[in-house]
């Protein structure tokens, strides 16, 4: 007989399944008709020491992240700084090494662990961080329009996608402002909604409603400040692996790498995004004349210094919190974190 447990590890190793096949083709095809001497000769004449802003970047972003994820949280709770940078930077880690993205279980369990917040509540920081995440990244597509050439259509799409996005976070805010009424419909709900009656569902609901909140008040400012800030910063690191090739190459398509790239881990693929980034990178710089081994080449050292920057950071917090690797494998063998 099948129990929960078995059924959710035979999705794990389905969706690995699905990851390493999406992965590997778009890895093929990111190395389809390379000049491997040209990327040969674009890694080794590199100036590696601009990989050290690079990472610097990455790890102030980290930072940036732990304190926009402590910030969600206001005003109910006041959580340990240090806390919060652990479970993140920890999240990051495992979601490099193991499939499903297991980084964001282990994050919601190391926090709630520690802190005095339910699952529910947690969960819903995550899903408004990716949301201002998402809506950030939109806001930058929708100024780099006017100075990229896009299919029509493909512009058209991007230019509504941002709009609904950036309008369902303004009316999730709104939303807020009624929470009292909107609990007291969910209570008397018509019969053919009665599944928002359910705990976990109206619980889920409440906390996200609750989430947004803080999105009101003078941190929420801060909130979106932090969150364009960190996305530049995103900018930055990628600029800096591009001068580390003196890849004479605009800001603005650097931008626009970021925004496809980031986008496209929404696709399943394997840990570390491999292949899938390194594919997105080729086709995003294709309009800007970048030829496959160079961008290749920018996509490796690019990649190269977010994974060993956050697996660092990661490895090195699990330890300073008392949780070795072996101890997550464990878990994960024991189906704990799936």
């Amino acid at each position: 007989m099948y129990t929960f447990m078995t059924i959710v590890k035979q999705r794990t190793k389905l969706q690995f399944v699905l990851e390493a096949l999406i992965s590997s083709t778009l890895l093929a095809l990111a190395l389809w008709g390379i000049d491997f001497s040209g990327l040969w000769k674009a890694l080794r004449n590199a100036n590696y020491l601009w990989l050290f802003p690079s990472a610097m970047s990455v790890i102030l972003l980290l930072l940036l992240k732990a304190w926009r994820w402590q910030l969600l949280y206001y005003p109910e709770y006041r959580l340990s700084f240090g806390s919060v940078f652990t479970a993140l930077s920890a999240g990051f880690f495992i979601s490099n090494i193991l499939p499903a993205r297991l980084g964001e279980v282990l994050r919601v369990l190391l926090i709630v662990s520690e802190q005095p917040v339910g699952i529910a509540r947690t969960t819903s920081t995550i899903i408004i961080e990716h949301l201002l995440d998402v809506a950030t990244l939109m806001v930058f597509l929708i100024f780099l329009l006017p100075f990229i050439s896009l299919p029509p259509m493909l512009a058209n799409v991007s230019k509504t996608l941002g709009i609904l996005v950036i309008a369902g976070i303004v009316v999730m805010i709104f939303i807020s402002l009624w929470r009292d009424r909107l609990v007291l419909w969910m209570d008397n709900a018509p019969s053919c909604l009665s599944f928002l009656k359910k705990p976990a569902i109206y619980n889920f609901i409440i906390h996200l409603v609750d989430g947004f909140t803080v999105m009101r008040t003078h941190t929420g400012v801060l909130i979106i400040g932090i969150s364009l800030f960190g996305w530049l910063l995103v900018v930055v690191t990628a600029w800096s692996a591009a001068e580390a090739l003196n890849l004479d190459v605009s800001t603005l398509a650097i931008m626009f790498a970021v925004v496809v790239t980031t986008l496209g881990m929404i696709v399943p693929s394997s840990p570390g995004y491999i292949g899938v980034f390194h594919y997105l990178v080729i086709i995003s710089l294709n309009p800007f004349g970048v030829t496959k081994d160079i961008a290749l080449a920018l996509a490796l050292l690019w990649h190269a210094v977010n994974y060993l920057t956050l697996s660092a950071s990661g490895y090195i917090a699990l330890w300073i919190h008392g949780t070795s690797l072996g101890q997550i494998l464990r878990r994960y063998r024991d189906g704990t974190i799936v």
